[in-house]
């Protein structure tokens, strides 16, 4: 993960929030993981590695994870620039959906983005989510407070079956 972060620092920039360097450690990689194992015992949250073969090339988190009655989470990915384009975000969030609106007993899943972030944009609508608006100065990115859309999708509106994530 650390050699992956690493060699997509300046790719990913503009895309996620402000880092101090201490992340790009080993000891930062390691509190990342142990905190992704704390929330997912706790069910908050679930994060996953977006892999190719055996090779690491992104990740994919479920957060802010709330249970009855609103049954949500927020999506958030990211795939490696060498990778980016070829499907593995499409298809990891296909896999997430279908785990998060079955096993994960959720309903409704939602993701932002910046407006200028077309690939991943197309990304959420070839997996069936819908543009619900825009959230002025949403996030803040890279050291800026960023416009974001809002997309979602709920289990009535998914479009494959929920044991899909198994197969």
């Amino acid at each position: 993960m650390l050699e992956l972060l690493l060699a997509n620092r300046e790719f990913l920039r503009p895309f996620e929030p402000a880092r101090p360097d201490s992340f790009y450690t080993l000891d930062g990689v390691g509190e990342e993981l142990n905190a992704a194992t704390v929330v997912r015992s706790v069910g908050v949250a679930y994060v996953f590695g977006i892999t190719c073969g055996n090779r690491l090339v992104g990740r994919l988190e479920l957060s802010s994870i709330s249970r009855h009655p609103f049954l949500n989470a927020h999506l958030g990915y990211w795939v490696e620039e060498a990778s980016n384009g070829r499907g593995h975000a499409t298809e990891a969030v296909r896999l997430t959906a279908a785990f998060a609106l079955g096993t994960a007993g959720l309903h409704r899943l939602q993701a932002a983005v910046m407006p200028r972030n077309t690939p991943s944009r197309r990304v959420l609508e070839k997996n069936g989510f819908r543009l619900e608006g825009l959230a002025e100065r949403y996030l803040e990115i890279a050291g800026r407070w960023e416009d974001h859309l809002i997309f979602a999708l709920t289990r009535e509106e998914w479009p494959l079956p929920l044991t899909a994530a198994s197969g």
